[in-house]
């Protein structure tokens, strides 16, 4: 059994909750107790959960005022929070918010609104919060994560724990043509969008039954189905776990963030036409060359292994050992520097805005 605690989280009076909750809905402070809407900040809330990667799946339960409380649901959306209100400093920021259902033996209910660290471009900035208004819809989610950056105690989906990588039977086009993702090893050459044929480095494999995919969830594999992205993109049906980042190309990822090109996870994909959850056990395979590169698989632009602390943290102790041996700057997290993104990834938010109609 794994402990997770969080900090920073924000009890508000919603009873009843859930994702029917509309776009628009404001959560405000106020000196009367029966009419505020946002109610104490709790510290030191201590999940218990049975995953040994940090995440707290639907199912965990915590200590609160003495009592044990089930986290029954979780849900996901952006909310806009007014900060120092009637101050002169006074102001706003946006960004993810979970929403958290925890329910007592009694049936009794506490509701909590955890922001990220993924907020604007400078992250959280502290202050008095005055009011919380819901400006997305709610997404139900089946497991939340404990952020790696910032203060180390948000909540988030955005850098959880990651596995990014391919699924068995994925074909990549190399040198020699196109080889199942299982097939390769290290010093083949592999096709690559920006460097042309370039030499594995490492190759790994994952294999999850399908009691690892029940106890978490948050790691079934995502499918693309043919034509998904566009023309053969991908070519035919394939899987990428849900924190594999795809390429995404175009005039309205320019408009939007100023790049023709963006990396997407797989998993803020689900929901888009041909794009679904595959919760079924899964085998998957990790390439990694010098840099982090752009391969083709089944027909589609997607990335390369990254070695970095949250997805190294999603290997086991012999393959995280293997990647040491190969890259002993990666010991200091300043050597995974070499290792940056070959594209801008866009965080849930903004592939929600890219793939809005």
């Amino acid at each position: 059994m794994s402990e997770v605690t969080i900090n920073d989280l924000i009890l508000i009076n919603s009873p009843g909750l859930d994702n029917s909750l509309p776009v628009g809905s404001r959560f405000d402070w106020s000196d009367d107790p029966d009419e505020t809407g946002l109610i104490d900040v709790l510290n030191g809330v201590t999940f218990e959960t049975d995953n040994e990667f940090g995440t707290i799946p639907v199912g965990s339960t915590a200590e609160i005022g003495g009592e044990t409380f089930t986290l029954s649901s979780a849900y996901n959306a952006l909310s806009t929070y007014t900060m120092n209100a009637g101050t002169k400093d006074e102001f706003q920021q946006e960004g993810q918010t979970l929403y958290l259902v925890l329910t007592n033996e009694a049936g009794e209910e506490l509701v909590i609104a955890s922001p990220s660290d993924d907020f604007n471009d400078e992250g959280w900035q502290s202050g008095l919060i005055n009011s919380i208004k819901v400006t997305s819809p709610l997404t139900e989610e089946n497991a939340i994560n404990l952020n790696r950056d910032g203060d180390g105690n948000k909540l988030g989906d955005d850098k959880d724990v990651e596995i990014p990588c391919f699924v068995l039977g994925t074909l990549i086009d190399t040198a020699d043509g196109r080889k199942p993702v299982e097939d390769l090893k290290p010093g083949d050459l592999v096709l690559t969008r920006d460097h042309g044929y370039m030499a594995l480095q490492w190759v790994g494999q994952r294999a999850m039954d399908d009691a690892d995919i029940a106890a978490m969830p948050g790691f079934a594999a995502v499918i693309l189905r043919a034509g998904a992205l566009g023309p053969n993109m991908p070519e035919r049906d394939t899987r990428v776990s849900p924190s594999h980042r795809v390429l995404v190309t175009g005039p309205r990822a320019e408009v939007l963030f100023g790049e023709s090109e963006v990396l997407v996870p797989a998993g803020h994909l689900v929901g888009n036409p041909g794009i679904e959850r595959d919760t079924g056990a899964v085998t998957y395979v990790h390439i990694m060359f010098d840099s982090h590169q752009i391969v083709l698989g089944d027909g589609l632009w997607s990335e390369s292994f990254q070695p970095a602390q949250y997805s190294l943290d999603g290997l086991g102790a012999e393959q995280r050992d293997e990647i040491l041996a190969l890259f002993p700057e990666l010991v200091d997290q300043r050597g995974a520097g070499k290792f940056r993104a070959a594209r801008m990834t866009l965080r849930l938010h903004e592939s929600r805005l890219l793939f809005a109609a």
